[in-house]
């Protein structure tokens, strides 16, 4: 069967080029946006993490770097994401997440390694430490924005790149501030954070040195978009 007729049968939310000029269907497509993350264009003899892998975007990225090991983290069940009692589906999807993760696997003959695994649960005596850890439009999914920020600098001996959604009305603010969103009817979404407050987490989760790499619009294939700040967090 041709490569994007078995892509067919997968929901992607990542566009995925799984053969030369042929890409996968999806929510999103980042190639054109990848600039704005600042990974650096070199992972040789880097142990790498990929935090909420989804299809595999960035952890095939990482391998592609030169990385010399990459872990790809996520959960295959949906009923085990963060979900508001009063929002928790009454049926969920009995197909587990991750298949078009094995299928870009399969076809790049890629070494990743999928880890089926919450990042509350994430620590360094299951999982060793990484050099590099990314973490990117997943955290503003999560009811504990904060543990899993200092479960990710438990992790991490080196960078870490963040890039998540912010709130712009509150990041006019001269002061920390997130915004209660878990009974919004869209994508959950507990807590909606300002700059100034993914920010001052990073640093109070464990990270030395925090800098804004820079914000820009992540443009959805439909044509809305979303606005997204990047942080670089160090381990000294």
């Amino acid at each position: 069967m041709d490569v994007l007729e078995r892509a067919r049968d997968i929901s992607w939310y990542h566009a995925m080029e799984l053969e030369p000029g042929r890409k996968t269907e999806a929510m999103f497509d980042l190639d054109p946006m990848k600039h704005h993350y600042g990974l650096p264009e070199r992972l040789d003899g880097k142990r790498c993490l990929d935090v909420g892998t989804w299809d595999g975007y960035w952890a095939f990225e990482m391998e592609r770097r030169g990385a010399s090991e990459v872990v790809a983290l996520d959960l295959d069940d949906e009923r085990e994401l963060d979900w508001p009692p009063r929002r928790r589906p009454k049926t969920f999807n009995e197909t587990p997440r991750g298949a078009g993760f094995r299928l870009a696997h399969e076809l790049f003959d890629s070494k990743v390694e999928r880890v089926v695994c919450s990042i509350y649960d994430a620590k360094p005596e299951d999982l060793g430490t990484f050099d590099f850890v990314f973490c990117g439009s997943v955290l503003i999914h999560l009811r504990d924005q904060f543990l899993a920020l200092e479960r990710i600098a438990g992790l991490c001996t080196g960078q870490f790149v963040s890039a998540e959604e912010y709130d712009k009305p509150t990041s006019l603010l001269p002061i920390p501030v997130s915004r209660y969103l878990a009974d919004r009817d869209k994508d959950t979404v507990f807590w909606l954070p300002s700059i100034r407050t993914w920010k001052r987490m990073l640093w109070s989760a464990g990270f030395d040195r925090v800098e804004r790499h820079g914000r820009f619009d992540m443009k959805a294939v439909a044509g809305w978009k979303v606005p997204h700040v990047v942080h670089h967090a160090y381990k000294s």
